[in-house]
């Protein structure tokens, strides 16, 4: 009996030092991103190319990466209920951000364009009778119509102002970058013109003042606006890289004389919307300076 329990004592304390000489295991952190599709991209999908980016970003910094696309609405809901990312993605005019974030930056951008299968057209004879506007998502197109001087044009919804183009009922289509390839997918022959009196296509990322992991945040952001080189591949611009030889080329390098690339209030974005209802291109633009 006493050789049993000497045995059952011994078995215990070796078991009990190989436990303890367990070494700690440190748990990756997760860095949680929200994508906001607040206007159309060029093609593939925004989110697709963070999550990649995330990957790529998380072989570097021994952390995971996860990428939640919602609507801007459901962005707004989640805020208020206390349910907060590390990193949001966002159009430009998103309401609502502005008390969670400190700062924001460009990652990425699209562009305003007249389009016509009219491949002759030198583009003057472009009016609000016959032209159509891609209204878009929470982008203001109607504020770049105003700028272009059609007001009064018929807005219809992003796929159907494309079709009433490709149709004949309209010798113009004033759209986005996503219109282009629209076009190129239907291998039809076009001509673009490039719209720089105004631009809000910018697609920006913010850090969440209050992320606990705030420090892996910011080194993402600067990791997502320094990896420019594969925007082409969702058929998005950025500022000093050229990325396309095609009919993209054309929406490359610009320089816009009015813009609106921040986030803002709610005050803020119904003022915009109140301007452009009662064509006020003067007190807008001076909003926008």
């Amino acid at each position: 009996m006493l050789l049993c329990c000497a045995a059952v004592i011994t078995f215990t304390a070796v078991a009990f030092t190989k436990e303890e000489a367990k070494p700690q295991i440190t748990e990756k952190p997760v860095l949680n991103i929200w994508q906001i599709d607040n206007f159309e991209g060029g093609k593939g999908s925004r989110a697709d190319y963070l999550k990649k980016t995330g990957e790529a970003f998380s072989k570097n910094e021994s952390c995971y990466v996860t990428v939640t696309a919602l609507t801007s609405e459901a962005v707004r809901l989640n805020l208020e209920a206390g349910n907060l990312p590390d990193v949001v993605s966002y159009g430009a005019g998103m309401h609502g951000l502005e008390k969670y974030i400190e700062g924001y930056a460009e990652w990425c951008h699209g562009g305003y364009c007249f389009l016509t299968l009219d491949t002759n057209s030198d583009f003057s004879d472009i009016n609000s009778q016959n032209t159509v506007i891609n209204g878009g998502k929470d982008n203001f197109s109607a504020a770049a119509a105003l700028m272009c001087d059609i007001v009064g044009a018929a807005t219809e919804k992003p796929t159907a102002a494309y079709v009433r183009l490709i149709d004949g009922k309209y010798k113009y289509l004033l759209g986005t970058q996503r219109d282009i390839y629209r076009l190129k997918t239907r291998a039809v022959s076009f001509a673009v013109k490039p719209v720089t009196v105004y631009n809000d296509l910018y697609q920006n990322v913010s850090v969440i003042s209050q992320s606990k992991n705030r420090k892996l945040a910011e080194r993402f952001a600067n990791y997502l606006i320094d990896a420019k080189s594969g925007l082409g591949k969702i058929g998005m611009l950025a500022d000093g890289i050229t990325l396309y030889e095609d009919e993209m080329k054309q929406m490359e390098g610009l320089s816009y004389e009015y813009r609106l690339a921040s986030p803002v209030s709610a005050d803020t974005r119904s003022e915009i919307q109140k301007l452009i209802a009662d064509c006020n291109v003067n007190v807008l633009k001076n909003l926008l300076k």
